[in-house]
């Protein structure tokens, strides 16, 4: 009798254990990363092992996944929650963690950088819950709604911050170290754990060419309507504010506007797109009278 009951008892725990990870799967989704351009020459490595591939526009990224790019080259890539890392010219860099969790609804995201540079912009601003950070070979930088970049150069790491906070951590072998970086200041870390911070040129080198990552993305299209009419639609980054002539107009939770104008009095409409930093993205859209009159 003993027999049977260890085996249902046995087989219950089986059943258990196997619904608990096909819940955990469901609950905790993979995250991809998708190119958003590439100039030059990119490789991945899928899983951090065998051969390296060449990686093209609008391939996709997950964890585990090591990137490298060549002399001269770079790439940009976006998760779905906006956020967009930039890796720059010799540049090896791996996704060690990207995850969502649809119960607590938080994001563990982890980049392991070996060397190179990355240009990092988190658009929202993380919950208690979730967590993004750098890892280097001498430092980690955990941050919660950035602009900012991180150098790995002659065995030393470089945190240079644009908007928001990072804090960093000594990870090298010497002794630990903490310390919290805002805008326009830089951070450096060497293997002996020393952190040394120093004012950077924030709005010059350091971030100077890098507007996908500094300026929130604006896309936007308009077209003619009857009655001089004009429909201007695009997108946006979520929670960001739209202006069309200095007129404030309406934006979606998915980053959506529209906006419609009278052409009477102009023809030139300038979109603005402004996020919680203040940075603005500027696009101008022109059109001649006879496309106008030419609506149906």
């Amino acid at each position: 009798m003993r027999r049977p009951f260890f085996l249902i008892f046995v087989n219950a725990m089986i059943l258990i254990v196997v619904f608990s990870l096909l819940t955990q799967s469901l609950v905790i989704v993979q995250r991809l990363a998708k190119v958003g351009f590439i100039k030059g020459q990119i490789e991945v490595q899928r899983g951090g092992k065998g051969e390296w591939k060449a990686l093209a526009t609008g391939g996709l990224i997950k964890t585990g996944d090591l990137v490298r790019s060549s002399k001269n080259s770079t790439a940009e890539f976006r998760w779905a929650d906006g956020t967009r890392w930039k890796i720059m010219p010799s540049t090896e860099i791996k996704v060690k963690k990207s995850t969502y969790n649809m119960v607590k609804k938080a994001d563990q995201s982890q980049l392991q950088l070996t060397t190179g540079k990355v240009f990092i912009r988190i658009i929202k601003a993380l919950k208690p819950s979730s967590k993004f950070e750098v890892e280097t070979p001498t430092s980690v930088a955990a941050v919660r709604g950035t602009i900012f970049s991180v150098e790995v150069k002659n065995g030393k790491t470089s945190v240079a911050v644009f908007k928001g906070a990072v804090k960093v951590s000594s990870n090298g072998d010497g002794k630990k170290a903490q310390n919290t970086i805002l805008p326009g200041y830089a951070i450096s870390s060497s293997a002996a754990g020393e952190l040394n911070a120093e004012k950077c040129d924030f709005e010059g080198k350091d971030f100077k060419g890098q507007t996908s990552i500094v300026q929130p993305e604006l896309k936007a299209s308009a077209r003619p309507l009857s009655g001089h009419r004009i429909l201007i639609s695009g997108t946006t980054e979520a929670g960001n504010k739209v202006t069309v002539n200095h007129k404030k107009v309406r934006v979606l939770g998915n980053g959506n506007f529209m906006y419609r104008a009278l052409a009477e009095k102009a023809t030139i409409f300038t979109i603005v797109s402004t996020d919680k930093h203040g940075v603005q993205a500027t696009k101008t859209l022109r059109f001649s009278h006879a496309e106008i009159a030419a609506a149906p």
